[in-house]
């Protein structure tokens, strides 16, 4: 199958309400996304944020209201998911610009101290033999990993980000968690295996592509 009737075959799948197709096609668009957001990014937002932070919120968006995306022909989705990244850097520059978030729409973002953080959970899931082998390259793992991160459960995402992505030492994890050091480190192995699942899932097709 050609990439493009993966794509074809994928937009059917994601309108129907099909989250794994919608992981695959967002997996399949992160370079372009990815120099977007960087290109679009002012240098307050360039101090507060990684590229991948911004494409966090917006594949959460895309997630949500994937029921409200038009097919209109070739790019259509791109060109939807781009629209929707253009909103995203600019609310993130006025919220940078007046020093304060909407704690709400916060919730779920994923902050890290950089793209490097991204590369070291990467490195994490590789450390634990959980990447899926059929990902092969770097670029194509994190374009996935992105796209899991946002359906993962609250809990599982919340871990990740702490341990990982803003690299909280276990003992300041398990104070904000409320929960033993024991416990969190239970529950990292079951995000771990949370994230390796979905990466599984969108890795076979994102692979052959």
């Amino acid at each position: 199958m050609s990439g493009d009737d993966h794509e074809r075959t994928w937009i059917d799948a994601a309108q129907r309400g099909d989250h794994v197709a919608v992981s695959k096609l967002l997996a399949r668009y992160y370079p372009v996304l990815r120099a977007r957001a960087e290109a679009g990014m002012r240098p307050a937002l360039r101090a507060r944020f990684a590229p991948e932070d911004i494409l966090q919120q917006v594949y959460l968006d895309v997630f949500e209201h994937i029921d409200r995306f038009e097919d209109r022909g070739p790019d259509s989705f791109l060109n939807w998911s781009l629209t929707i990244l253009d909103h995203k850097l600019v609310d993130a520059w006025r919220a940078a610009h007046r020093r304060r978030r909407d704690a709400g729409r916060e919730r779920r973002a994923i902050v890290s101290r950089g793209t490097e953080s991204y590369m070291n959970l990467l490195d994490e899931l590789h450390a634990h033999s959980v990447t899926p082998s059929r990902i092969v390259r770097r670029e194509e793992a994190v374009g996935a990993m992105l796209a899991c991160l946002s359906r993962l459960s609250e809990d599982h995402a919340e871990v990740l980000r702490l341990r990982f992505l803003q690299g909280r030492p276990l003992p300041e994890v398990a104070k904000r968690l409320e929960k033993s050091e024991g416990a969190v480190v239970a529950l990292t192995g079951r995000a771990l295996r949370d994230l390796a699942t979905h990466m599984e899932r969108v890795g076979e097709v994102t692979r052959s592509a």
